[in-house]
């Protein structure tokens, strides 16, 4: 047993010493050193062989170590010893190896890497000698010491090195560094490349195109690299049928070598997907901000999806006493949470005849909640100003055509939190304003209709670094475009009926309305009046006009009557995709119509087969149609159905087809929408409704996701 165990010994040392003078020489003569093809599939090994001898390298350090301090070593001890140290040496100097081999493939940064490559060829030679030199420094406590400190600290270094090349710079710090640390981003400051693309990169592209691992010799760790690309071209191209490199990598079939991410490494979900597609579309710029896009483009939805607004930020303080916000409300002042479960507070005054110092004051008995404060002209003067510093979690602060002068704006500069100030119509100067400076995070300033509007607003400017002063529009002799009305009524689903309420805030003007679906014209259209009732399905669209103005744009809005109760309802088969295969098909049938924000969890999202919806009755109804409530994003997959169907009967099993309809498809992209689809039939009474939705099989050519299977989101049915 002993001849056996000590032959193997030293047919594996030969083989350790053999390799470390392998990898000596090869490094000797490494510039000159070309790996074939065949060559480079045991280099790619080296990420499977490295946990090895770091695991072994540990052991054989703790083993050694506690052994080599005790007074006496027995046999066995010994022997356990020498067989970690020799399994450590063999697979180190493998490990080591099939590194160099890598190494010399494209897309390493040679200079980069060579920490990396000499902390393994170290760990190498110290296992190798350690094990030479074994009895040594087990008699020498202090070279044990030192081997085992060495050990440990090349060990980590070496590891660490080589985590920035695989994963990206500062992999294994990047937890608890500051940028990890630093506070979510409200939507208010989202810049749509700092905080949703580079988001994006970092998770799923700079693991293999940083400076450590430059692959196809593109890094995409900043936006200058970004633009710069790599050896084979720019990333992106507006004027390229799919936006250039980028996005053409992204949509390759996953089989194709090309496709990027290779695979198996995470791949882009499709929000990552259109969150690129989108920023390309709209120039690719590092600066903008998402709060600036129109409230329908798809990048300022998703956003509303993944980031906190003032009024949703998730507050730590503590919320204040029900009684205290009670009590402070009346006719001439809202105090409410800024959402539902909230602690924080808006204030809002209405009645500038009825306010008084004192009304503000009264709000300290609640200065931790007070988040925004809505004072737009009301009688406010600078002494108020030092009550209002007092509300130290204060957000948002509309101080617009009140009194204020100026002199008083000092004060304001407590308040650490703020981020937005309207100083609009009141009288204060350039010179005043700089006493706002100082502000860590206000971000949005707006002051026109001011004296400071006038004055060296650039000198202003520069003060405010980070701040976005907004000084408003001039030009009298240019004629402006009307704002669209507003659609007051907050119900979408009459359960009885109700007087439409359009409204603008623009004094003379006449909105014209349509219901047929059709634009509202100057002439034909009938103008609203507060007297028309909405009591059935209705699509609404309105639009106002005023002489020596440009007329707006169309705001619509659908209406869905309630009509029968649904008893019971069930999926054939339920959704294939979270979340939507854990939700209920009671969904349907809730009364609660969802927005275009798709995550609502109001909706339910199908694809790769049909929803089929079983509507059940306690007793039989006569129905007469049928409206499946649906939205369509083009640009996030999510398209018209392909058909629509209505089946009836007495019974599961002998169902019959009331109606079938084909909505067009779309033949560009476009904005999203809700759309209902109503399918009118012939009454009937029966107990059992079957309602069949089928997305399109394959997206259209023309789209960007070309063959992926088209979406189709539900979120209620209405009979009637």
């Amino acid at each position: 047993m002993k001849k056996s165990m000590q032959r193997w010994k030293s047919i594996l040392y030969n083989t350790s010493f053999a390799l470390n003078c392998l990898l000596v020489f090869l490094l000797m003569f490494e510039k000159g050193l070309v790996v074939p093809p065949w060559v480079q599939t045991i280099g790619r090994m080296h990420p499977l062989l490295l946990h090895f001898p770091i695991v072994l390298v540990l052991l054989c350090i703790f083993w050694e170590a506690v052994s080599g301090f005790r007074k006496s070593i027995t046999e066995e001890q010994r022997n356990i010893g020498d067989g970690l140290l020799l399994l450590a040496s063999t697979t180190a100097v493998i490990s080591a190896l099939m590194g160099l081999l890598l190494s010399k493939e494209d897309g390493y940064t040679q200079e980069v890497v060579a920490w990396h490559k000499w902390g393994g060829v170290s760990i190498s030679l110290l296992a190798l000698g350690w094990y030479t030199f074994r009895n040594s420094v087990r008699n020498t406590k202090g070279l044990l010491a030192l081997a085992s400190a060495t050990g440990i600290a090349t060990v980590i270094i070496t590891g660490h090195l080589g985590a920035d090349i695989t994963h990206g710079d500062n992999f294994l710090l990047a937890p608890v560094s500051k940028e990890k640390l630093a506070l979510p981003v409200l939507f208010e400051d989202v810049i749509i490349y700092t905080n949703m693309v580079q988001p994006i990169l970092k998770a799923k592209c700079i693991s293999c195109h940083n400076t450590q691992k430059a692959k196809g010799e593109l890094v995409m760790e900043s936006f200058a690299a970004l633009r710069k690309g790599g050896k084979d071209g720019a990333l992106w191209d507006s004027t390229q049928e799919n936006f250039g490199l980028l996005m053409g990598r992204i949509h390759l079939p996953m089989e194709n070598k090309k496709h990027m991410p290779p695979l198996g490494k995470p791949q882009l979900t499709d929000e990552e997907t259109s969150i690129l597609y989108h920023w390309i579309k709209g120039g690719a710029n590092d600066t903008t901000k998402v709060a600036v896009l129109p409230v329908t483009d798809t990048l300022h939805i998703l956003a509303t999806t993944l980031f906190n607004t003032i009024e949703t930020d998730d507050y730590t303080f503590k919320p204040a006493d029900e009684s205290k916000i009670k009590a402070l409300r009346n006719n001439y002042r809202l105090v409410a949470p800024l959402s539902l479960g909230s602690p924080a507070l808006g204030v809002q005054f209405f009645s500038a005849v009825q306010f008084k110092p004192e009304q503000l004051k009264e709000l300290l008995a609640v200065k931790e909640q007070v988040v925004t404060l809505n004072l737009n002209k009301i009688p406010v003067q600078d002494e108020d100003l030092a009550t209002i510093a007092q509300f130290v979690n204060l957000r948002k602060l509309n101080l617009s055509f009140t009194n204020i002068k100026g002199t008083g704006l000092q004060e304001l500069s407590k308040l650490k939190e703020l981020k937005e100030l309207s100083l609009s119509g009141t009288g204060v100067n350039a010179a005043s304003l700089s006493a706002l400076a100082s502000l860590p995070k206000l971000t949005q300033l707006y002051i026109w209709s001011t004296p400071a509007q006038n004055q060296n607003l650039a000198t202003v400017q520069r003060q405010f670094k980070n701040t976005k002063i907004e000084t408003g529009f001039t030009g009298d002799t240019i004629i402006i475009k009307l704002n669209k009305p507003l659609i007051e009524n907050e119900e979408q689903v009459l359960l009885q009926p109700v007087a439409l309420k359009l409204k603008h805030y623009v004094k003379g003007v006449t909105i014209r309305y349509t219901t047929d679906g059709t634009e509202p014209d100057s002439i034909l259209s009938p103008v609203y009046k507060s007297d028309f009732m909405l009591d059935k399905n209705t699509t609404i669209k309105a639009k106002v006009f005023k002489p020596g103005w440009i007329s707006s744009d169309v705001t619509e809005k659908t209406f869905y009557k309630a009509g029968y109760k649904i008893d019971s309802i069930r999926f054939v088969q339920p959704a294939a995709d979270e979340p939507y295969k854990k939700m209920s098909a009671a969904v349907l049938a809730d009364a609660q119509k969802g927005d275009q924000n798709f995550r609502s969890g109001k909706w339910i999202g199908f694809r790769g087969y049909p929803m089929q919806a079983i509507l059940y009755f306690d007793t039989v109804r006569n129905i007469s149609s049928v409206t499946i409530s649906s939205l369509v994003d083009i640009n996030g997959f999510i398209m018209p159905p392909q058909q629509l169907e209505v089946w009836a009967g007495k019974d599961l099993e002998h169902l019959h087809l009331l109606k079938k309809i084909n909505p067009e498809q779309p033949v560009k992209e476009a904005p999203g929408y809700l759309k209902g689809y109503e399918l009118n039939f012939a009454p009937v009474k029966e107990k059992y409704i079957k309602v069949v939705v089928t997305p399109v099989a394959k997206l259209p050519n023309w789209h960007k996701g070309k063959n992926d299977k088209g979406w189709i989101f539900v979120d209620e049915i209405f009979l009637n």
